[in-house]
């Protein structure tokens, strides 16, 4: 078996910790919640689509039940 290397991620120190740019945080927290709210609405109108497929479809056609 071989030995388990000692280096690791885990052993940087604090000191270097990332530099963020505050004015690309900016840009990012503007522009990720547009397109998350995009692909939410994009699948609920997916599925409001694909009841009335089914109701207008299936449901209809077979008329009144009893």
């Amino acid at each position: 078996m071989s030995a388990a290397d000692p280096s690791s991620s885990a052993d940087v120190s604090r000191e270097h910790s990332d530099q963020v740019d505050e004015a690309a945080l900016a840009e990012v927290m503007r522009v990720v919640p547009l397109g998350t709210g995009i692909v939410a609405g994009v699948a609920v109108a997916l599925l409001v689509i694909g009841y009335l497929a089914l109701y207008l479809l299936i449901f209809l056609p077979r008329g009144a039940v009893g």
